[in-house]
């Protein structure tokens, strides 16, 4: 299968490792970062081989990835779907921003998720599941299994992730206990790896993001970001 990646190239470099039995390509447009001289980097469309699959890792809403995606519709075959990284946005509000509702599938992605066995995938309101057959052979073929959820900003667990790593930080606010003390207390609850620990994983401003596109959606104290997460995140 021919992949097509776009968005940060940390995770994009996660993501060429467990799909190097795939033919990929990457989609550079927008992308400081280098690449290993062995991946495939093309800066326009058109010196794209032929794309099955297209995978979108962008985090935020911005403008870049509106233009990439712009290029990507325009010029990606029909035939291929798009994967989107949802956890702060909907697959909903996303297709209604750049269309292609017929073409464009939800994602759960942030740094160390791929390290699980089953990704979560959400389609857009009233969309047909046409693609659900080629994603889940997709999936099969890196040693994962695809789960569909409902298409909601965060999904299920980069939204219960993020919700216990902003109390972790909101303790550390308190001055309750240290970090590495909290960490360690929760690790044997969350399979050896504490809510710290996911956070710097995911990165901070990936967190901060989540979690502010959850309070926007959900409202409620039990998803405004703590002050001290906001300052992480933009020190960075």
């Amino acid at each position: 299968m021919n992949i097509l990646f776009s968005g940060p190239a940390g995770l994009i470099n996660e993501w060429l490792e467990v799909c190097k039995d795939h033919e990929c390509t990457v989609y550079g447009r927008g992308i400081k970062k280098s690449f290993a001289e062995d991946v495939h980097v093309v800066h326009a469309l058109d010196e794209a081989p032929h794309i099955d699959l297209v995978i979108d890792l962008h985090v935020r809403m911005s403008k870049k990835r509106r233009l990439v995606l712009g290029d990507t519709i325009a010029d990606i075959s029909n035939e291929a779907p798009i994967l989107c990284n949802t956890v702060a946005t909907t697959a909903t509000e996303l297709t209604s921003r750049v269309g292609a509702d017929d073409r464009i599938v939800g994602m759960a992605a942030l740094p160390g998720l791929i390290e699980s066995g089953v990704v979560e995938v959400c389609f857009p309101y009233g969309a047909k599941h046409g693609h659900q057959e080629i994603l889940s052979d997709f999936f099969a073929s890196i040693g994962k299994r695809m789960q569909v959820v409902r298409d909601e900003v965060g999904m299920v667990t980069p939204r219960v992730l993020v919700v216990a790593i902003n109390e972790a930080v909101l303790v550390c606010q308190q001055d309750l206990t240290g970090q590495e003390a909290l960490d360690a207390l929760m690790s044997v609850a969350m399979h050896e790896r504490g809510p710290l620990s996911w956070g710097r994983r995911f990165g901070w401003r990936n967190v901060y993001t989540v979690l502010s596109a959850m309070h926007e959606e959900l409202g409620g104290e039990r998803y405004r970001p703590a002050s001290l997460l906001k300052k992480m995140a933009m020190t960075e």
